[in-house]
């Protein structure tokens, strides 16, 4: 009798064991559906330094001219990612700082330095005539304008720096003054996390 009392608690406490068990892995999950499908819970504090565009925008090089009035092409994107500074008007002081920040973040990257490209966006009929100055002051440097301000109008406002993923899509923008050390951190993780590019 004693034997049969001391089994049915043994079996007994395995069943509450193996509850216990699923119940620390299924928890978590009901959890999380419960905060991401029933309510409007997000985190108080992100990691990124940059403000995530939502939803993110597929963008074209379709219509953009290099230098010398070529076309970029449209898969320009594609592969890579790219960091964008886009300019109205003349290339001032904050305009070539933000070509600086804008190659001090590439170099940064170290082993994945390749994995990252840098484009200059312009709006206007015909390339300025400082375009091939700072194109020498910067080496590396993509250059490209659009005839119409309709062709590069998901990089609006001007006088950001915009992030594309590899895929093609805008997904980051930072104001001029950003950090430099803020876009080194979250474009490393990206290149971390990232299979593609």
């Amino acid at each position: 009798m004693a034997t049969t009392m001391n089994d049915t608690a043994r079996v007994r406490r395995a069943r509450l064991t193996l509850i216990l068990i699923f119940a620390m892995f299924a928890l978590p999950l009901v959890v999380a559906w419960v905060l991401n499908f029933m309510t409007d819970f997000t985190p108080g504090e992100t990691a990124n330094h940059g403000t995530l565009i939502k939803p993110v925008r597929p963008v074209t090089a379709a219509a953009l001219l290099d230098l010398k009035g070529a076309a970029l092409g449209a898969n320009y994107f594609k592969g890579k990612w790219t960091l964008v500074y886009r300019q109205a008007g003349e290339c001032g002081d904050a305009c070539h700082q933000a070509l600086y920040v804008l190659r001090q973040v590439r170099l940064a990257q170290g082993k994945n330095v390749d994995r990252v490209q840098r484009l200059l966006l312009l709006e206007g009929a015909a390339m300025p005539v400082w375009g091939g100055e700072v194109a020498e002051h910067y080496p590396g440097l993509a250059i490209a304008r659009a005839a119409t301000a309709t062709d590069i109008a998901a990089f609006a406002p001007a006088g950001r720096i915009y992030l594309v993923d590899p895929v093609g899509n805008l997904m980051m923008e930072y104001a001029v003054d950003a950090v430099p050390r803020g876009i080194v951190k979250d474009l490393e993780r990206l290149l971390n996390v990232s299979y593609v590019g």
